[in-house]
């Protein structure tokens, strides 16, 4: 068994910017997470040439310390140019308007559920995008973002059923002032109050952390490639606890495709210090890059590096949570 996982091929991964459940975190909008799979000898001279361009004192060339220097982001394009197509596969989520997909997820599917509604085949994005559209409107901003706290510390077992329910009604009072419309959104969350009582605290945790999905959809993709697959993955606690799920996903029905298993991902999970292998190194690369193009488009301000990045990333680009466009 240990020859057949040594022998399959290695794909390795790396994240950006996880704050874990606490995804409100002003200072980090967005999250990414990238798999890479290069032959160790490509590997390694990509991973020499950045190092021969920075300072000797600096042992390992981290994404945000290249950015930093027109020549350390002369260099990253450089490495990027020297990527064969399908070599690397991203993820990336707008944290904010995750929080508003997670509470379609946890609060009303179940619901939807008990009523015979496949709601990830009928609507749950849709519904995701109206709730975000409640704190676009201006004057809804303060409620909206209340209700989205409200609904972390809920998950983090840090504020009530009771909170959360208030946060909700009062965000949903002030739609209704606006808009009757979008509050009708807002009424079907409050509906969901027997939902949130038979939630443990136990089945809340880590609901929130978008490196389980992210890098469960990096792992179907290469596998549509390279059969199966070990995933070498960058030193992360809550990887590490879900890898036993992540490995035996396919076991379990797929709650998108009624009847249908869920996709198989990495047959074999693992750990390493990305200092000791160049893909990991290149993952860290791929993933800040993806981070710091998407953090462009979510948050604006002068952007030139990574608008230029735009043209690179869209290649690798697997799936995105992303809120939509309210001018179309």
């Amino acid at each position: 068994m240990e020859a057949h996982i040594a022998s399959l091929p290695v794909v390795y991964a790396d994240e950006s910017m996880n704050s874990g459940q606490n995804l409100l975190d002003p200072n980090q909008p967005v999250f990414s997470v990238a798999g890479v799979h290069l032959p160790d000898d490509l590997a390694a001279s990509i991973v020499d040439e950045i190092k021969a361009d920075i300072p000797p004192s600096q042992k390992e060339p981290k994404y945000t310390s290249l950015v930093r220097s027109s020549g350390g982001r002369k260099a990253l394009m450089r490495a990027f140019a020297q990527l064969p197509e399908g070599s690397v596969r991203v993820s990336y989520a707008h944290k904010g308007f995750m929080v508003t997909t997670k509470m379609v997820d946890i609060l009303v599917e179940p619901l939807a559920h008990q009523d015979g509604l496949n709601l990830y085949e009928n609507g749950a994005l849709a519904l995701a995008e109206a709730l975000h559209l409640t704190g676009l409107v201006s004057g809804l901003e303060i409620t909206h973002r209340k209700m989205q706290e409200a609904f972390v510390g809920w998950m983090r077992r840090k504020t009530s059923t009771d909170d959360l329910f208030d946060s909700i009604a009062e965000h949903r009072k002030s739609v209704a002032a606006q808009s009757k419309k979008l509050a009708h959104w807002l009424e079907l969350l409050e509906h969901c109050r027997p939902v949130a009582d038979a939630t443990s605290p136990e089945e809340r945790d880590d609901s929130l952390d978008p490196a389980i999905p992210a890098l469960y959809v990096i792992a179907v993709g290469f596998r549509e490639d390279l059969g199966d697959f070990r995933l070498v993955h960058d030193d992360s606690k809550v990887i590490d606890r879900h890898s036993t799920n992540l490995s035996t996903v396919h076991l379990l029905p797929d709650p998108a495709r009624p009847g249908k298993a869920s996709r198989q991902a990495a047959s074999h999970i693992s750990f390493a210090d990305s200092r000791d292998y160049p893909q990991l190194q290149i993952a860290d690369w791929t993933a800040g890059a993806v981070r710091q193009w998407a953090t462009w488009l979510a948050v604006g301000g002068r952007g030139r590096f990574a608008e230029e990045l735009g043209s690179v990333v869209d290649a690798w680009s697997l799936w995105g949570v992303w809120p939509p466009n309210p001018e179309g």
